[in-house]
Parts: structure tokens; C-alpha cells; sequence
């Protein structure tokens, strides 16, 4: 279902069921955390391999 919603609003509803922080998902995916923190606040754009990373540590494969 997350491709109706979009990358970042399954990733954003995703980390919030989980109960996970920008910090943690940054552990977890390997991508730098400020990235992380700026993209979840849509202050940027990500696209290709960290958006990758960050939606299969959140099980979004």
C-alpha cells in the first residue's frame, strides 16, 4: 500500500508505528542522520539507494 501514499509519507507512517527516531532509523539504514532527520521534516528530497536503505530497515520492501 505504501506506493499509493508515497515514499515519504510510508516511511514517515512506518518510523511513527514503530516508534522509531530519525536517530534509529539512521543506525539502522546506514544513512547519515541529519539526512535522515531532513527528509522525515521534508526539508529535502531523497531518491534511489537511501531511500532504499531507510524503507528496508523500516520493512517496507
Amino acid at each position: 500500500m505504501w506506493w499509493i501514499m508515497g515514499f515519504r509519507k510510508a516511511i514517515q507512517a512506518e518510523a511513527k508505528r514503530q516508534g522509531l527516531s530519525g536517530y534509529r532509523i539512521a543506525k539502522l539504514s546506514g544513512v547519515p542522520m541529519r539526512t535522515v532527520q531532513a527528509y522525515l521534516a521534508e526539508d529535502c528530497d531523497l531518491v534511489g539507494e537511501r531511500v532504499a536503505k531507510i524503507a528496508k530497515a523500516l520493512g517496507l520492501e
